[in-house]
């Protein structure tokens, strides 16, 4: 009897679980998926308004960041414990800022504003990291961050069209 019900409830739980991961994979397919109304069915491609969610995503690259200092360099704890609140600011302060330039409409406006103020935000990110982690730790991260960036610009220039891809025709 135990075997029984052991086998009912993993069944059940295999089917919920595929049932969640059905409703989200097929969601990013949905006409409807762009609540806001301004693109509606994209038919053919939307690529002209990513700059603000997709490549020049500044709270991406601070996400990516902690990443690479959490996993790649594998700070201690209590380095991540006093890393974490400058993370924190930085991205609270660029997701608050692109709510605010894709408010206004503008996109064209709001990614040049979205620039100088990722220039200015960054700075301080960065000075503030400084003061947590060693020089050496600092090093490593901006490496990781410039690799990261020109591999993104890379897929970019390739998704474009613009090269850098060989071998394919």
């Amino acid at each position: 009897m135990k075997q029984r019900m052991l086998t009912i409830g993993a069944i059940a739980v295999i089917a919920i679980v595929g049932l969640f991961v059905f409703e989200h994979a097929t969601s990013a397919q949905r006409p409807d998926r762009n609540a806001q109304g301004q693109r509606g069915n994209r038919q053919g491609g939307d690529r002209g308004g990513r700059g603000m969610t997709g490549m020049m995503n500044p709270a991406s690259l601070v996400d990516n960041s902690w990443v690479d200092l959490t996993f790649t360099l594998k700070v201690d704890d209590e380095t991540l414990v006093k890393a974490r609140p400058v993370y924190q600011m930085a991205r609270d302060k660029f997701q608050a800022k692109m709510k605010e330039a894709q408010a206004s409409g503008d996109m064209r406006a709001a990614m040049s504003e979205m620039q100088s103020f990722a220039a200015t935000v960054g700075k301080e990110f960065q000075a503030n990291l400084k003061e947590v982690l060693t020089e050496e730790q600092m090093k490593k991260l901006n490496e990781l961050t410039k690799e990261r960036q020109m591999a993104q610009q890379s897929r970019m220039n390739r998704w474009r069209g613009g090269g850098g891809g060989g071998g394919r025709q």
